[in-house]
């Protein structure tokens, strides 16, 4: 509804300035227009023009006139009809992208919280495995220890108590024992 007042006033204006500007162009081509009432006051007396001629000069003038009225009308017409038509072509589009914003923004959160439980589930594991080989004799975890990735080996003795970290090391060999102290010492 708000719409069509919008148009309606919109085509009035434009009504408004059409007619103002076939007023204007009809005084720049008859300034005699506007000097009648002037020289009506003043005993001027021009040639008797004939009524039938003036009428088909009139006519003439009034026909092109309202087709140059008729033709900007319609060219006027057309362009709001291509406004609104481009206005609901934008209307969709802007609720196109908000469907998928709002997807994406579900799917960001599903992402997220599918890392969360993910990341949990790997801590819960690695406090597992800290308490397995807390729980072990140092031989029987430095064996393992030595097995395993130096990076992994590392994270695991990291959380890890440091005396029972210390037993464990005693047991491991050499070079990797020293790798790992020395990851350990750069990782606090």
């Amino acid at each position: 509804m708000k719409l069509l007042i919008q148009l309606f006033l919109v085509s009035l204006i434009l009504v408004k300035i059409v007619l103002g500007g076939v007023f204007i162009y009809r005084a720049e081509f008859n300034p005699l227009a506007f000097e009648k009432d002037a020289m009506a006051s003043e005993a001027f007396q021009e040639e008797p023009v004939t009524t039938e001629d003036t009428g088909e000069n009139l006519a003439y003038e009034e026909g092109i006139d309202l087709e140059l009225f008729l033709a900007r009308q319609s060219e006027l017409q057309r362009q709001a009809e291509e406004l609104e038509r481009k206005r609901a072509e934008l209307l969709a589009i802007q609720e196109e992208l908000t469907k998928k914003l709002v997807t994406l923004t579900e799917l960001r959160n599903e992402i997220r919280a599918m890392m969360a439980e993910r990341e949990a589930a790997d801590q819960a594991k690695m406090r597992h495995l800290i308490k397995v080989y807390s729980a072990m004799k140092p031989q029987k975890a430095a064996s393992l220890v030595e097995q395993l990735d130096t990076a992994f080996a590392i994270q695991l003795l990291s959380q890890m108590k440091g005396e029972v970290v210390g037993d464990i090391l005693s047991f491991v060999k050499v070079e990797k024992a020293a790798r790992i102290s020395q990851g350990l010492a750069l990782r606090k």
